[in-house]
Parts: structure tokens; C-alpha cells; sequence
């Protein structure tokens, strides 16, 4: 009886951020949505740069090692649409608030940073696999069947690797409020770093040795190595397969727990400084 009433408060907090969840959530739906032309486009865009590079890796690979170069350039070109949207909408999102002048009262009154966090990652989550999806279906009409083998396992890793950037997208938001402007340098230095250092359009073996042990201290280097050949149905580059599935899995705890820690303690920083306004 003593233990109740806590749990009659737990019960109405998860409820209030529940609440506090589905109307951020809805509110970015609409954003995304306003515009239709603009949102049909991004399709075409996302479509026209997926041709491109498969059509570069058909040229580029062997007669009989085509299907793998087509594999490898999608499932590739998912984790990077994933990645791009970590680096770009979540942070960029917030910097949005500060530009409409909208940032100040949200994160001063008393909802869960987190929870607006997590409405932006769903929003961008369905968002980009609805490119992934409607892609797949394309590339398989102009190019032909894509190799896919291990599909449990690649849907799980998937997730996994999606996790991860999701994670550094929390500490990455957290970067956005702190060096405001400067972030979209940063923004396009990391995501041309991470394209080249992580392998995401080549295999690793294509890489200078020196870069391939840097490669092997990023664990987003795993998910990548990991996902792309469990779909294709062949030997990781990198490590041996048990031994990456650890490390992508230990990772997908890690990063959103330490990303979510520096955005939080950002934002009070900002509010003790009185910046959060300042853009």
C-alpha cells in the first residue's frame, strides 16, 4: 500500500510525456507535410542520387561481381540517408526553433527535452524509411534484383545501426545550441569524414591502409561493414562477424546514452548563460 501512491505518479508522468510526445510528434508531421511539391521532390532527389552512384558502381565492377557492386552501393547508401539525417535534421531542427523564435519558450517551460528530441527522430525515422522503401522498389525495377540474404539478421542490425546515429544525433543537437552558425561547416567536415573513413560507397579494402585502422576505431565503420555484407551474404571486411555484432550492439546502448547526457546538460548550460534565444 506504502508503494501507490509512486506508482499513481509515475503512471500520471509517463502519461504527461506521452502526451508531451504525440504533440511534438504531430507538430512535426505538419511541418514535414506543408509543403506537398516540396515533399514530393525530396523522393526525386533521394532517387536521382541513388542512380547515380549505382549507376558508377555498375560501370566500376566486374562482370561477375555486379550484383555485389549493386548491393553494396544500396545497402550502403541506406546507412548514409540514416547518417545524413542525424547530422542535418536533428540538430538543424532545433536551430529552426531559434531562428522562429520558438526555442526560449519551449525548452523554459516544463516538458522533457528528451521527448522533443525523440519526436524529431521518429518524424525523420518514417520519413527516411519511406525513401528507403519506395528506392528499394525502383532500383529493383531499373537495375534488377538487389542481392538480399540474412534478412532477420540484416533487419536487426539495421536497427541497430539506426540507433547508433540516432544516439549521436542527440550529442550532435547538443553541438547545434552551443556553436549555432559554425555547425553547418562542421556538419558537411563530419559527414564527408564519415563517407570517406567509414567506407560508406566502397568497400574497405579500397581504403589506404593508415585509413583502414582509423576506420576500425569508429564503430559506425561496423555498422556499415556489418549490414551491407549480412544483406549481401558475405564475410565482414573488418572483424569477424560475432565480434562486429558486439560492438554495433554495445554501441546502439552507448551513444544515445551519452548523447542524450550532453544535450541535457547543454540546454541547462544555455539556460543558466540566458543564450538559448541567440542565434
Amino acid at each position: 500500500m506504502g508503494f501507490a501512491p509512486r506508482k499513481v505518479v509515475r503512471t500520471e508522468e509517463f502519461q504527461l510525456w506521452w502526451k508531451q510526445f504525440c504533440s511534438m510528434t504531430r507538430k512535426e508531421f505538419i511541418i514535414l507535410t506543408r509543403y506537398k511539391f516540396q515533399f514530393f521532390l525530396s523522393f526525386i532527389q533521394v532517387f536521382l542520387i541513388m542512380f547515380l552512384f549505382t549507376a558508377a558502381a555498375l560501370i566500376l565492377s566486374p562482370a561477375d561481381k555486379t550484383s555485389y557492386g549493386l548491393g553494396l552501393m544500396y545497402y550502403s547508401f541506406i546507412l548514409f540517408m540514416f547518417l545524413s539525417t542525424a547530422l542535418w535534421d536533428i540538430g538543424n531542427s532545433l536551430r529552426e526553433e531559434q531562428y522562429q523564435g520558438t526555442l526560449e519558450s519551449l525548452f523554459l517551460s516544463p516538458i522533457s527535452y528528451i521527448s522533443t528530441l525523440i519526436s524529431r527522430i521518429i518524424t525523420n525515422l518514417i520519413w527516411t524509411s519511406l525513401n528507403v522503401i519506395v528506392t528499394f522498389f525502383v532500383m529493383s525495377f531499373v537495375f534488377g534484383e538487389l542481392p538480399i540474404k540474412n534478412v532477420t539478421w540484416g533487419i536487426l542490425i539495421l536497427i541497430l545501426g539506426t540507433i547508433v546515429c540516432f544516439g549521436f544525433s542527440f550529442g550532435f543537437a547538443g553541438l547545434a545550441l552551443r556553436y549555432k552558425e559554425s555547425m553547418n561547416t562542421l556538419t558537411n567536415f563530419l559527414q564527408l569524414i564519415f563517407m570517406i573513413v567509414c567506407a560508406m560507397f566502397f568497400p574497405f579494402s579500397a581504403l589506404p591502409e593508415v585509413i583502414q585502422w582509423i576506420s576500425r576505431l569508429i564503430p559506425l565503420s561496423y555498422c556499415v561493414d556489418l549490414f551491407r555484407t549480412t544483406m549481401i551474404g558475405v564475410t565482414p571486411e573488418l572483424l569477424p562477424f560475432e565480434i562486429e555484432v558486439i560492438i554495433v550492439a554495445v554501441s546502439a546502448v552507448l551513444f544515445p546514452v551519452i548523447g542524450v547526457y550532453y544535450f541535457r546538460r547543454t540546454v541547462q548550460q544555455a539556460k543558466k548563460d540566458g543564450n538559448l534565444s541567440e542565434y
